[in-house]
């Protein structure tokens, strides 16, 4: 087997590669295929395990196995083969090879016994050199330890060894070599540039021995090494130092730091490196940040983050963090700075900066992507209300899907319109109809949705993944869409497109509206624990009974409790308990139309039914019809009275809306305008009246048994109900 091994090895090295210049080859093969395909062909076996979310996975693919010289040894050396670990074959494959980081690279012999293998992305060179080492039986991890334990000790042999062990995770003992070999080294061997990889390399820090020699011995190295080489080593190695005491992060006020400070000052000016102005830079800040006034210290790092180093400005603004709980001056300070240096990084690291700044704003990053089906790219108008004001903001979108971040601190509704070609239909009024749909802005959310999208279509979204309260919005409006209402938003989209009245469709709205309504009690009632169920019982407060109201608000967590909804959910509670149903009703005495006086007193023994209206009020114009019907149907078991509000201040001009508006509903029972009299009695605020149409039923015994507000609940159920049950008992 070795044989064959140093075999293969040496057809990679010495034939010819000039005519591998394209990048490696990777085969469309399966595992077997290819292991036939390398016995074939006198070649190993190079398998790149790799999956779909790993970046240095993708690094690699993109800028290293594209690269000329690496095709020219890998197309040579191996048949190249690309393994998804997460799928197929590349699950068994890496299941089989004990495959747990990713990239991992595994060079196996035709007979698929693994000859060598390494992880993570690398540098193009550095990457074919340590590959072809790795099969070369005299650098590869048994060759080196061979020819370790046999005492050769070359600077090269010490270095790969030394690796190789911290590849294995063997610390002290790849320590213990480098400490060995530097402990036997001659002063003259020391400095010599074969033996720097002990210092650029092994030497992590400004407090190490090896660090500490070339310090005392600068010249020796530069003569030896290059000036350039040995300073930009000298000068890594004191900015390492000097970073706690610019970090927002430092203790101020001791001792120890003075002192620690005063000696590294003393350091920097001894090494007098060439680029030490940067260094000074870092130590004016240092100096401020001792003395403890962040503001000051804020103040110095925006002075001198221009002529800083992007590494360094980033190493400051990570450290921003923990100003989150100082006074907001501090705060608004380190968020300018955060805000204008984004720049210093990217990816992941930028991210960072990004997430530091709105934690010390107080907000949070909301996410929505979504896959799109049927448009590979385009925009979208996004729209919401924030503080009373329409906002809306434009993205774009690419490769099928959408991604929109959105920082702040509110939990908000929001739309986003397609305003593609390709959904684009033309309507009946010379514009467009675009696909829209509704969403939540929950900050700190990430919310993952899958769309179909079709012309002249409403859009179906399902969910795919998120927070909570983002996916309990989409199960309501989207899963939960009862036949009525999908039949109904279809009818809406098809009306804009041929430009007719979507009033021309009563029966098709009436049936929509009541099966939402009943959706969203069910919802209400059955998801205590949902913010959408705080959401939705704030919005639609009228129409539960305000005494199930607190029981579901009771149920509510303290967390739902405490939101804004729950907030407002509370007042309204707090603010209608005297009003509530199961509650005696006020006495009131008030003049009617007629002059004659009307006193809830004197109706005890019968139903009374209040309606509440003014002649301004549409909806309370439009129930009359049928509150006409009710009282000829109700007339001599329900006492109807009917209380006008008008809008006008002026008694004369509210009596003659009044009186007009009256007679132009033919309501002939009793009609009392709360405006008249309004100081000595007002039955607005008896009855605490806060929406119009209000109809109030009490019981012969002066109890309030229904509260119906809005022109939508049928008053004539909740009369038949109750006048039922009085019978029944």
């Amino acid at each position: 087997m070795k044989k064959q091994i140093i075999i293969l090895w040496m057809i990679a090295v010495i034939l010819p590669l000039s005519s591998f210049a394209q990048g490696v080859d990777f085969r469309s093969l399966t595992m077997q295929e290819a292991l036939d395909a390398a016995a074939k062909e006198k070649k190993l076996v190079f398998v790149d395990f790799y999956t779909t979310w790993c970046g240095p996975c993708k690094k690699m693919s993109a800028e290293v196995f594209t690269r000329a010289q690496v095709g020219e040894f890998f197309n040579k050396a191996f048949v190249n083969l690309k393994l998804d670990a997460e799928k197929d074959e590349g699950k068994i494959a890496a299941q089989k090879y004990k495959v747990n980081a990713y990239p991992t690279f595994v060079v196996l012999d035709p007979e698929g016994t693994e000859v060598y293998r390494t992880v993570g992305a690398m540098e193009a060179d550095a990457f074919v050199e340590k590959v072809r080492k790795g099969i070369d039986p005299k650098w590869s991890p048994e060759g080196l330890t061979r020819r370790y334990g046999k005492g050769e000790r070359t600077p090269e042999l010490v270095n790969d060894y030394a690796l190789l062990m911290m590849e294995q995770k063997k610390y002290e003992e790849g320590e213990r070599v480098i400490a060995d070999y530097f402990g036997k080294l001659s002063d003259k061997k020391r400095v010599k540039p074969e033996n720097f990889f002990l210092y650029s390399r092994y030497a992590l820090n400004a407090v190490d021995p090896k660090a500490d020699y070339m310090f005392a011995n600068k010249d020796r190295f530069v003569k030896a090494n290059g000036r350039e080489k040995v300073e930009e080593l000298l000068y890594n190695w004191l900015r390492q130092q000097i970073m706690p005491f610019i970090s927002a992060r430092v203790v101020s006020d001791t001792v120890v730091n003075e002192e620690k400070w005063q000696q590294l000052k003393e350091k920097i000016q001894c090494a007098a490196l060439e680029n030490g102005e940067y260094l000074m830079n870092l130590g004016e800040i240092a100096e401020v940040r001792l003395k403890g006034d962040l503001k000051e210290y804020l103040e110095v790092c925006r002075e001198k983050f221009p002529r800083l180093e992007s590494r360094d400005r980033f190493a400051v603004l990570i450290g921003f963090g923990v100003l989150k709980d100082q006074d907001e001056e501090v705060r608004q300070i380190a968020v300018d700075l955060l805000k204008g240096n984004q720049d210093v990084a990217d990816g992941l690291s930028q991210r960072v900066l990004y997430m530091t700044m709105l934690d010390l704003e107080g907000k949070k990053e909301f996410r929505l992507r979504a896959a799109i089906d049927g448009v590979e790219k385009g925009k979208v108008m996004m729209s919401y209300y924030f503080k009373g004001k329409f906002v809306q903001e434009e993205y774009e979108f690419d490769n099928y899907l959408l991604d929109i971040s959105i920082a702040g601190k509110d939990t908000l509704s929001a739309g986003i319109r397609f305003l593609c070609d390709e959904l684009a239909t033309p309507t009946a009024r010379g514009n467009n109809q675009y696909p829209h749909f509704s969403f939540m802005i929950v900050p700190g959310e990430f919310a993952v949705l899958k769309l179909d999208l079709e012309k002249g279509k409403v859009p179906v979204v399902k969910w795919d993944r998120g927070g909570p309260v983002s996916h309990d919005f989409i199960r309501l409006n989207q899963d939960l869409l009862t036949p009525e209402e999908k039949a109904y938003n279809q009818l809406m989209v098809d009306n804009i497109i041929q430009g007719g009245d979507i009033r021309d469709y009563p029966e098709e709205f009436q049936a929509s509206w009541e099966a939402n309504k009943r959706k969203i009690m069910e919802f209400v009632r059955n998801n205590t624990n949902s913010y959408v169920s705080a959401v939705e019982l704030a919005e639609h407060y009228i129409w539960f009974d305000e005494n199930e109201t607190e029981r579901i608000y009771d149920r509510f967590p303290s967390s739902i409790q405490s939101n804004p909804y729950g907030q407002l959910l509370k007042r309204r509670l707090d603010n209608g308990r005297e009003f509530r149903t199961g509650t005696k009703a006020k006495n009131f005495i008030k003049k009617d139309m007629n002059g004659k006086t009307v006193s809830l007193d004197r109706l005890k023994g019968k139903y009374v039914l209040l309606d509440f209206w003014g002649s301004w009020c549409g909806p309370c114009r439009e129930s009359h019809p049928h509150l006409k019907e009710l009282h000829k149907k109700y007339k001599d078991q329900v006492a109807f009275i009917n209380v006008a509000q008008e809008n006008v201040r002026d008694i004369a001009e509210a009596r003659k809306l009044w009186k007009t508006a009256v007679k132009e509903d033919g309501m002939t029972w009793t009609q009392i305008l709360n405006n008249e009299g309004r100081e000595e009695c007002d039955m607005i605020r008896l009855f605490g009246i806060s929406s119009f149409p209000t109809k109030v039923l009490i019981d012969p015994e002066g109890i309030v048994v229904a509260r119906m507000i809005g022109a939508m609940v049928d008053a004539g159920e909740v009369l038949e109900k109750a006048l039922s049950s009085r019978s029944a008992n």
